[in-house]
């Protein structure tokens, strides 16, 4: 679990400045063979980076000493918004870190599912975390030395292009980490923490992640995802720290989910999320159906596509009986002419956490 590669660029064969980009048409050539073959395998993601580092003989034994398997290649949970590579060595620079970023992170979860202790499992990621984190300080300040406070654009050279998408390519690789052992590691970091208290920078430099919420195999699904399915996006527009205040009161207070199935984590990620394929997760309540309903009717104002109809799109909330809820369930559940649900009043006082 090293990055020696991804730390080739600040300290080894990789620097950006020390590059010989006389030769442009040599870095064709690596990125054709590089992109020959589209990798689903690490086995195959293996075989894309020997091409990429076909001249860098020290790198491709790095990778020679590495476990090579076929298993299918998991993405990353976080990504950001990364400028786009311009010419045969910013794109050179855009495949290796882009899959050595994806390589690493993959090469972390097939170690970490070989230790069976937590304290081992602790020691591994939290070291591989900390290394994570002194190479993106490092980046970081690098960027601010050559004064590129700026993100590249197509003025920009192949030296601040590759340091810039370094640092960021750092900081999604360390959140997909943390959030993939979140519930082994004793202490974990946030966004703007690690912005601000690790690599000493200014709050307004915050470039935030997006979480993408990760399909499931069909054969783990109620119903086969098929691309006549469009993704629903349920586009909170408020605070998230206030909806986790409230979502984890709510699951404190009235039981909102069955948190043996699904944890608070995991409904604040899919109400957050960009973009969920249907059935992506399962979201199971704890409570009744009707306290549900109502806590979405009180979610609704701070979102700008939550409707019951999208709840019903998105083929991830259960009812507490592990039923698939649809928006004539909710509809049905609904308190207008009916009795108000029991918990009204507790709820009423939780979103006040929202106001």
């Amino acid at each position: 679990m090293e990055i020696k590669v991804l730390d080739s660029i600040m300290h080894g064969a990789l620097k950006p400045w020390k590059l010989d980009t006389t030769n442009t048409r040599r870095f064709t050539e690596l990125v054709k063979a590089a992109k020959a073959a589209s990798p689903k395998t690490m086995a195959e993601l293996q075989s894309q980076m020997t091409a990429l580092l076909a001249d860098y003989p020290q790198l491709k034994k790095v990778l020679a000493d590495t476990t090579i398997t076929n298993d299918p290649l998991k993405p990353l949970p976080y990504k950001a918004a990364l400028p786009k590579y311009i010419d045969p060595i910013t794109n050179f620079y855009f495949l290796v870190i882009t899959a050595e970023t994806l390589r690493v992170y993959n090469s972390i979860l097939l170690k970490a599912a070989s230790l069976t202790e937590l304290v081992d499992i602790q020691y591994q990621i939290n070291k591989v975390l900390n290394s994570i984190k002194v190479l993106a300080k490092q980046t970081a300040a690098e960027l601010i030395e050559r004064d590129f406070t700026t993100d590249p654009n197509e003025q920009s050279n192949h030296l601040h292009f590759a340091l810039h998408y370094l640092k960021h390519s750092l900081i999604q690789l360390y959140f997909s980490v943390q959030h993939s052992f979140e519930n082994s590691l004793q202490h974990t970091t946030s966004l703007e923490d690690f912005y601000v208290l690790d690599l000493e920078l200014p709050l307004s430099s915050i470039q935030q992640l997006e979480y993408i919420v990760q399909q499931e195999p069909a054969s783990k699904q109620n119903e086969e995802y098929t691309e006549s399915q469009e993704a629903i996006c349920f586009g909170y527009k408020d605070d998230i720290e206030k909806l986790k205040t409230v979502v984890n009161q709510l699951c404190y207070q009235i039981e909102l989910l069955n948190d043996d199935v699904t944890s608070a984590d995991e409904l604040i990620k899919a109400l957050i999320a960009k973009s969920i394929l249907p059935g992506a997760v399962k979201i199971q309540l704890g409570c009744e159906t009707k306290h549900f309903r109502y806590c979405i009717d009180k979610f609704m104002p701070y979102f700008n596509s939550l409707s019951l109809a999208n709840i019903e799109k998105s083929k991830i909330f259960y009812s507490k009986k592990d039923t698939l809820i649809t928006a004539n369930n909710l509809s049905a559940s609904g308190s207008k002419n009916k009795i108000e649900p029991k918990e009204k009043a507790t709820i009423d006082k939780i979103f006040k956490h929202l106001q």
